[in-house]
């Protein structure tokens, strides 16, 4: 058999050869690593010499590879870092190690031109006949460095529009509201004025409601106007953002004198968005030239938004409270005249009433037809109730305060409308504390008030249903009481104005029965409430102070 072993070894080193370049061209692969390298690579020796770099260390620190080679690495850290760099450098050559990129050192390094960058570097030491040479390889983070600071920015100025939020919802007063935005508004952009201007329909001028900055004594007095030409006038026409980075050589609008004076040269306004039209305009100034980021435009509309919010509530609760004025003049006036007719129309109604029961009893004596006359009556009782119910809610009367228990209130009430409801088929239930539940009121008012409920109740079920009453124990110093039937239930569009006089569900209702109750429930130191229930009909939920004896076991 050949001998095949000399053959097979041969062709190993050749198959070795072809693997490995030789010394020339592994030169060259090494160099062209060297320069694809992403990061910027610097050789040091053993004593702090620059023996190599890449194109792209060039790049980064702005230095031509002959004026590197041969200098200390020094050259590449600031002057202030540079002599406690040295001992560190040592220290390493002593006690080489593998250092990871990216280990949370705040690094910095230095440009030919003297400017600093923030780096990122890991160190590689290798051990050669000469001796030590470290390979460290620098990533520029600028970049990243600067999208973490707009980042950072952006939360801070998200956290300051959101707390401006809350303390608009807490109800502060908006003008004080304006101030604080103004101040916030210079501290985080970093300028030294801050206007809110306010439209002043009546004038076509602008005033300077809140600021942060100016001279003493224009907050709150000064005004410009608002014409197209000007700064701020053309924002409200435009209902665009503006910025001026510099007024110097800006013609084409009007500057007002007040930016002059306080030398601004950098404006940045923004709309303050109403319904119909702006409240005005918010921005900020600088007295050197800037130019506000598009995240800075961002920022100051946010505020603008939050205040706009402010004033378009505080515009629509004084309307409302104009409204519930004139409203309330209004009542007090009605309450007079329906009192005043009242008392007129009470005395014919006593004296035809007493007519018509002396001719039916004697109708009944002598056994004559008297369903008209007892129709006749049953009406006058009607318009008599309802002439009580405007004097009740024209002239409520005294409360006579004691202690009563709530329990025998509310049977004397299912007495009285007991028969109603079995004509109805209506079900009553009285759900109530084994032990008795006391409150201190007027017994005759408070039963009004249930009885008022539980016939509206009633009348929510003409074909039948199931009233419930519940009588809680106290909780919290609190009496509660409920009334729940399983009618209709209550118009949704009528909800939130259920309890205004002359509102009503029914087709015939005066719509004071509520309004009363309420009253009486209020007069109480207690409240009234009503909602529909989940599985139908509506509920009714009376809450009252617990008497101070509290509950007799």
């Amino acid at each position: 058999m050949a001998d095949t072993s000399g053959k097979h070894r041969s062709t190993q080193r050749r198959r070795r050869r072809n693997r490995f370049p030789a010394t020339s061209a592994r030169e060259a692969l090494f160099e062209s690593l060297l320069q694809s390298a992403p990061d910027a690579i610097v050789i040091i020796n053993q004593d702090g010499e620059i023996v190599l770099v890449n194109s792209r260390a060039e790049q980064v620190f702005g230095y031509d590879r002959g004026e590197l080679i041969g200098q200390p690495v020094e050259i590449l850290v600031p002057e202030r870092f540079r002599e406690a760099h040295v001992a560190y450098r040592q220290q390493f050559i002593d006690e080489p190690r593998t250092r990871p990129m990216g280990i949370g050192l705040d690094l910095l390094g230095r440009r030919r031109d003297g400017t600093e960058i923030p780096v990122e570097i890991s160190l590689s030491p290798l051990t050669t006949p000469e001796g030590i040479l470290v390979t460290a390889i620098i990533r520029n983070i600028s970049e990243r460095k600067r999208i973490e600071e707009e980042l950072r920015n952006r939360a801070h100025k998200q956290a300051i529009v959101a707390q401006l939020g809350r303390r608009a919802l807490t109800g502060i007063d908006v003008y004080m509201l304006m101030d604080e935005a103004a101040v916030l508004l210079c501290q985080v952009l970093g300028v030294e004025f801050c206007d809110v201007l306010e439209c002043r329909t009546e004038s076509r001028s602008l005033l300077l409601q809140a600021g942060c900055g100016w001279k003493e004594g224009l907050v709150g007095r000064l005004t410009e106007p608002a014409t197209p030409e000007s700064l701020a006038g053309h924002v409200l026409v435009s209902q665009l953002p503006l910025v001026i980075e510099d007024h110097q050589g800006r013609k084409e609008y009007r500057i007002p004198p007040r930016l002059k004076e306080h030398g601004v040269r950098s404006t940045a306004y923004v709309n303050i968005y109403g319904g119909e039209r702006s409240f005005g305009v918010l921005g900020a100034h600088s007295r050197r030239p800037r130019s506000f980021t598009l995240d800075d435009v961002h920022f100051l509309q946010s505020v603008a938004n939050v205040l706009s919010s402010a004033i378009e509530r505080k515009r629509h609760e004084q309307a409302q409270r104009e409204r519930d004025l004139i409203r309330a003049e209004q009542m007090v006036a009605l309450g007079q005249v329906a009192a005043g007719m009242a008392h007129e129309l009470r005395n014919p109604l006593t004296s035809i009433k007493g007519l018509v029961q002396v001719n039916l009893r004697e109708a009944e004596a002598r056994g004559l037809p008297n369903e008209d006359l007892r129709i006749i009556e049953q009406e006058i009782r009607r318009m008599e109730r309802t002439l009580q119910t405007f004097l009740d809610f024209a002239r409520p009367p005294k409360l006579e305060r004691r202690e009563l228990e709530l329990a025998p209130l509310v049977e004397r009430v299912t007495s009285l409308i007991g028969g109603r409801a079995g004509k109805q088929n209506v079900r009553l239930l009285f759900d109530r504390p084994p032990q008795p539940v006391t409150v201190s009121g007027d017994a005759d008012q408070l039963q009004q008030l249930i009885l008022n409920l539980a016939l509206n109740a009633l009348d929510a079920m003409p074909k039948g249903g199931e009233l419930m009453i519940r009588l809680h124990a106290p909780a919290q110093n609190e009496v509660r009481l409920e009334i729940e039937d399983t009618g209709h239930g209550l118009p949704r569009q009528l909800i939130d104005r259920l309890f205004d006089p002359f509102v009503s569900t029914k087709e015939t209702g005066l719509g004071l029965g509520l309004a009363v109750s309420r009253r009486i429930a209020e007069d109480h130191g207690g409240t009234l409430t009503a909602a529909n229930r989940p599985e139908g009909g509506a509920r009714f939920v009376v809450s009252l102070p617990a008497d101070s004896n509290g509950v007799t076991t």
